[in-house]
């Protein structure tokens, strides 16, 4: 993604070795460093102060590694819709378990200028896991040569960030809609963790399904 607004740069996170993230942010200690080494950017980046709890950020990531483990047969259908979806139980886990607390209650300089800086303002917390999670999601695509996110306008709008943060406050996997409704994606508000339930993923399997019957069906 070309634009910068609400990512964050993840490469001193990268600097420890040529381990691909995609497959270091799925280890416990590499994940716990980026999410460390992200904070202290939105921190400084907004003018913040925010601090990580550890055993919360523990059970976030555990708990996201087990959704994403029970359901990554379905990756090799749609690898780009399925990063998408898997960002989307992660943002999921963080909010739901919390490990980010503090922040002001204005941005750095008072200044609301920017849209994002009203949205810090709003709830600093929930940028920053989305920040977070877009940013760990475009270099994942990017690293699989494919194509990189695209934020909508809604990702920017207070109102829409108001219902985003009224609804995953009942039910932290709405997350997983709204994430893709930011990402200009189809988001699937009924069964949000339910990746075969995805628009995309649905119609590859539909596709994988024609192809395996279509043998058969020529043999009639």
């Amino acid at each position: 993604m070309n634009d910068p607004v609400l990512t964050l740069s993840l490469e001193a996170a990268d600097a420890g070795g040529r381990q691909s993230l995609r497959r270091s942010i799925r280890r416990l200690g590499d994940f716990s460093r980026t999410v460390d080494i992200a904070l202290g950017q939105f921190n400084v980046r907004y003018g913040v102060h925010m601090t990580l709890t550890q055993r919360s950020l523990t059970r976030a990531f555990l708990e996201w590694m087990r959704q994403f483990d029970a359901q990554r047969s379905l990756a090799d259908r749609d690898r780009r819709d399925f990063s998408h979806f898997a960002a989307g139980m992660l943002l999921s886990s963080l909010i739901r378990n919390r490990p980010v607390t503090g922040g002001a209650a204005r941005p750095k300089g008072g200044d609301l200028a920017r849209p994002e800086e009203a949205l810090v303002a709003f709830w600093p917390e929930g940028v920053f896991y989305f920040e977070f999670c877009i940013t760990v999601l475009d270099k994942v695509l990017a690293e699989q040569d494919l194509e990189g996110i695209h934020l909508s306008s809604q990702a920017l709008e207070l109102r829409s960030w108001a219902s985003f943060r009224e609804n995953v406050a009942s039910d932290p996997d709405l997350a997983i809609p709204f994430l893709d409704l930011f990402l200009g994606g189809d988001p699937n508000w009924d069964f949000p963790k339910a990746a075969r339930f995805r628009s995309a993923l649905k119609g590859r399997m539909l596709d994988w399904d024609k192809r395996l019957t279509a043998p058969a069906a020529a043999d009639a």
